[in-house]
């Protein structure tokens, strides 16, 4: 990416079953247009995401994503992504990779708060193939023991008990809700993704660190990195910094930007390393 082409207009591309068919009226995308244009001091642009919109784009030539810097892919799906960057030059963020991020930093405080350093430590995620890009991460992080459960293993291995000795279990599915969670180990912290906070926390210093560094990319260590930026900003007793603001943005930019120049990150001139994942 050259000088010219850093993200100063991010393009947020919703599916239009969003808010009724109308992507712009979400809470959600409403969420992320405000952090990138109040916190990050980047433009947005809201795309929408209708049925077979990017297999069109494919097809007739329409740009919808000109000019954009960087992309936000909002309510993703891994395909989603890999579509999206197919498309474009330029980096593609989405709501799983800042979640991932979140909840990576929600798992280390955990661990420090109840006296476990992270290889000693054993997580539980629920639902990992629903958000296959966090078990990377916790892995760079140094957690020493992660076991990935999924709804297909409930019959013949119960969530309960694949929970026995866990320091942590990560519910992405909602299972641990209500008397579910009441089975689950009185020693384990379950950590439950917050969809108004745990994709946006990480989002405007990511954004604003790309804005600096021409040919970034995001990738594990990146992500390790804005995680490990959002541990040192958590107050004592929290998980996680309550919300994004221009301290924590500031903090987990210069986090992702040193991470971006270690010499895998450095732009070569005829690279598409920037497209991977």
């Amino acid at each position: 990416m050259t000088e010219s082409a850093r993200p100063e207009t991010i393009a947020v591309v919703v599916p239009d079953s969003l808010g009724g068919g109308d992507p712009t009226a979400c809470e959600a995308t409403r969420g992320i247009v405000a952090v990138i244009e109040d916190i990050a001091g980047l433009s947005a642009r809201v795309v929408p995401f209708p049925l077979g919109y990017l297999h069109h784009l494919h097809t007739s030539g329409e740009d919808a994503l000109a000019g954009a810097g960087a992309v936000v892919v909002a309510n993703a799906r891994p395909e989603h992504a890999r579509t999206v960057r197919d498309l474009v030059d330029v980096p593609v963020l989405t709501d799983q990779d800042t979640t991932a991020i979140a909840l990576t930093a929600r798992v280390l405080t955990a661990l420090v708060q109840h006296g476990r350093a992270p290889q000693a430590g054993r997580v539980v995620v629920a639902g990992a193939d629903t958000l296959p890009v966090l078990f990377p991460v916790l892995l760079a992080a140094g957690v020493g023991d992660i076991t990935a459960w999924n709804q297909e293993d409930a019959v013949s291995f119960p969530l309960r008990r694949i929970a026995v000795g866990a320091d942590v279990v990560i519910d992405l599915l909602g299972t641990c809700s209500g008397t579910e969670n009441a089975a689950m180990p009185p020693e384990a912290v379950v950590i439950t993704p917050e969809d108004g906070r745990d994709a946006l926390v990480a989002l405007p210093g990511l954004l604003r660190a790309l804005a600096r560094v021409p040919g970034a990319r995001l990738d594990v260590a990146v992500r390790h990195a804005c995680a490990l930026a959002l541990v040192m900003a958590t107050p004592p007793e929290e998980q996680l910094p309550q919300e994004p603001d221009n301290a924590l943005a500031d903090q987990v930019a210069a986090a992702a930007a040193g991470a971006f120049s270690q010499p895998a990150h450095r732009p070569h001139p005829t690279s598409t390393d920037h497209l991977a994942e």
